[in-house]
């Protein structure tokens, strides 16, 4: 039997006896899993209703307040669960969870703490604190928490990954590197990692591995426009004009108009002297306002610097 044919099956059962607790439960449980939120909530309250103290139905309810996109009755319906069942691990995350979703961080932490008391090895509370305290910017203890994360589940390539990002915070960038390696050991598609060694490789000046790992970023996500942008300067920047021209002609026949890469644009033919081309160009980005992210207000300014002056135009923005 099918969940479709379950469904039909728990739902006439209830229909021909609405006191049958035990299938009304199992139906709500199950309209969660097929995603018929709304049927699962009005068998939840329902449920609620007889049973007021059964923790299980007001997580589930959290569950489903959750999905139905209803922060604030998610975290009472979480809150009433945990004070029913206040030593169950499952029910404090959920409850920390819905803390940080409503803004609230302090309690998340406060309860997310309470999981770790109960359970110490659990990964995904750690790695949820290491979340709350780079989002503080308490680097040290963000750092501590990813840690305890990995050495309670290695193969969290998401905790390896925020590892990285405080590292790379504070400096240790040989360390940053590592941790963005093992991302890409243990998730090969993960596209952010191979971003973030391609900045790393640039800035140390390593063009050629720069751009290896940024072509790598886009075989992975062909629509990230920041490895596309940071690939476009270093074609521009390396002095391979004619590969920029063509590596942005393709961005925006993939993306359309995009200001950045008219201003990239710009920058190239300025480089070769193409002056007509350039201005057009730097035109073309202010005329894409929305997709520049260069300050408007220097682009105008090179361009009227062009216009009154065609070659002594800013070099550099």
């Amino acid at each position: 039997m099918n969940d479709i044919q379950r469904f039909e099956n728990l739902k006439k059962t209830v229909e021909n006896d609405p006191t049958n607790f035990q299938a009304r439960r199992e139906l709500a449980v199950l309209c969660l899993d097929l995603g018929f939120d709304q049927v699962a909530m009005k068998h939840l309250s329902y449920l609620t209703g007889v049973f007021p103290n059964d923790a299980n139905l007001y997580f589930n309810a959290g569950i489903c307040w959750e999905k139905l996109k209803h922060p604030k009755y998610a975290l009472n319906a979480y809150k009433k669960a945990v004070e029913l069942k206040g030593d169950d691990p499952d029910f404090l995350y959920n409850l920390a969870l819905a803390y940080e979703t409503n803004g609230m961080d302090d309690e998340a932490i406060l309860n997310l703490k309470k999981v770790i008391c109960i359970k110490n090895d659990d990964a995904n509370a750690f790695f949820s604190i290491g979340v709350l305290y780079a989002k503080r910017g308490e680097t040290e203890n963000a750092i501590k928490c990813f840690k305890k994360a990995i050495v309670n589940n290695y193969s969290d390539y998401f905790a390896h990954f925020h590892l990285a990002q405080q590292y790379k915070k504070i400096g240790e960038v040989d360390r940053a590197f590592e941790e963005y390696s093992k991302v890409i050991e243990l998730s090969p598609d993960y596209s952010w990692a191979y971003y973030n060694i391609a900045q790393i490789y640039w800035e140390r000046n390593d063009a050629k591995n720069a751009i290896l790992m940024l072509r790598k970023t886009i075989e992975k996500n062909k629509k990230d426009l920041d490895a596309c942008r940071l690939l476009a300067n270093i074609y521009i920047n390396t002095g391979d004009e004619k590969q920029a021209l063509r590596f942005i002609a393709a961005v925006l026949k993939q993306f359309g108009h995009q200001g950045d890469f008219y201003y990239l644009t710009a920058k190239v033919y300025e480089k070769i002297k193409n002056y007509e081309l350039y201005g057009q160009n730097l035109e073309l980005a202010l005329n894409n306002a929305q997709t520049l992210t260069y300050s408007h207000a220097l682009v105008q300014k090179e361009l009227m610097q062009f216009r009154k002056n065609p070659q002594n135009a800013a070099k550099n923005i």
